[in-house]
């Protein structure tokens, strides 16, 4: 097992450190750079912090005093037990407590949830590594040409189960952002939950207002998959324009960046709203995040997702359509947002997202792992991220 005291150091003040309400990646992006920590320990670092998230409750029991929780997280991880351990596991085991301490640790609100809509077994799943998810750029390659340039180079893929346009990457400790197929645009780093979501834009809109676009995955989605939508893309962090122009060009996608103060009197064929969400249905990916989700924050980003849904509905053209869509897995961000605006927006519609799928995706086949009701709902158990979306039409 690689340990040593610099690393024993770092791992428990990371996890000392860190402050539950903010983001994990900026807080170890930042302890790693004010400490210098190298590109190899940043990831020794990095995937031990959010293995002890994962975990936490069991870490927590195991340690008899703070500074022993980096070894012991590093023993699990590397399935390297001592004797010492291997005899508190066992007692765990005989009392029955091993199993909610390990697999089970989540905030009570949070464990809830998740045990009474997806049962028990799910807890594994929502512990789990996700893999590295790629989205081609359809508008410009086939996926078989992307995996013989990338098979060329040294990377192995194959492709999604459901996306049109989706690999997924096979392990490796090669960087992915230094290859020709990155460079050149034909892939993006996306999962195959977010790229089925663009799959729900109407393919004969003429123009879409990405209104939460963040760094532009979804815009650039959109770009590659109906290469005739006039995309605009916007979010209230306006210094993220640069970053979605970048991924533009490199895609060779028209996507325009701009504020929402530039275009709140125009109108659209197509509004999506990628809402800002509890973060429930990708914590594979941000396992801290659980930590700070609760039913009081729940609410508060219902009231905000809720608020962001009608302000961007004004921007709909008559017989357009608003995309809902969030990564929570909670009905208090999804359904019920979308009820109560259904509510008191008597002139929109729900349509059944599995009817605009169907014209998108090359077989029905995924569609029980994808659709629920009249929704978009990602199952979990598969290898791709939960999300949420619904269509909604205004009538005129």
């Amino acid at each position: 097992m690689r340990f040593n005291r610099f690393l024993k150091e770092n791992l428990n003040d990371a996890v000392r450190l860190f402050d539950p309400s903010g983001r994990a990646d900026l807080f170890l992006k930042s302890f790693c750079s004010e400490r210098r920590i190298g590109k190899r320990d940043r990831i020794w670092l990095a995937d031990r912090f959010f293995f002890y998230h994962r975990h936490k409750f069991l870490f927590d029991s195991l340690a008899d005093e703070p500074e022993e929780l980096a070894e012991i997280v590093s023993e699990f991880y590397e399935d390297e037990l001592d004797d010492g351990l291997k005899a508190k596991v066992g007692e765990l085991e005989k009392s029955g407590g091993f199993d909610a301490l390990f697999n089970c640790s989540f905030p009570q609100f949070l464990a809830g949830r998740i045990e009474a809509r997806f049962g028990g077994g799910a807890f594994s799943w929502f512990n789990s590594k996700p893999a590295v998810h790629l989205r081609v750029n359809t508008a410009k390659y086939t996926l078989g040409e992307v995996m013989r340039e990338l098979e060329n180079e040294g990377f192995s893929t194959f492709r999604s189960p459901i996306s049109p346009c989706g690999l997924i990457l096979e392990q490796t400790q090669k960087s992915l952002k230094n290859s020709k197929c990155y460079e050149n645009g034909s892939i993006e780093f996306q999962d195959e939950s977010s790229q089925l979501a663009a799959c729900l834009v109407n393919p004969e809109t003429g123009s879409l207002f990405d209104a939460c676009a963040g760094g532009g995955g979804k815009s650039l989605a959109v770009a590659s998959l109906f290469p005739g939508i006039k995309i605009t893309a916007s979010d209230n962090r306006t210094f993220i324009f640069d970053e979605i122009r970048s991924r533009a060009a490199r895609a060779g996608a028209d996507i325009a960046a701009k504020p929402f103060a530039e275009v709140k009197n125009q109108k659209f064929d197509t509004v999506l709203v990628d809402a800002p969400c509890s973060g429930s249905g990708v914590l594979r990916r941000n396992p801290a995040d659980r930590w700070r989700i609760s039913a009081g924050s729940v609410a508060e980003i219902a009231t905000l997702q809720f608020e962001l849904l009608t302000k961007f509905s004004r921007l709909v053209a008559e017989k357009g359509e608003i995309i809902y869509v969030t990564c929570s897995f909670l009905e208090e961000e999804n359904e019920m947002v979308v009820g109560r605006f259904l509510a008191e927006n008597p002139g929109f519609e729900l349509l059944p997202a599995a009817e605009r799928l169907r014209g998108s995706l090359p077989d029905d086949a995924g569609l029980p792992e994808i659709v629920e009701g009249d929704f978009f709902r990602v199952s979990p158990g598969h290898e791709r991220d939960i999300l949420f979306g619904a269509v909604l039409r205004r009538k005129f």
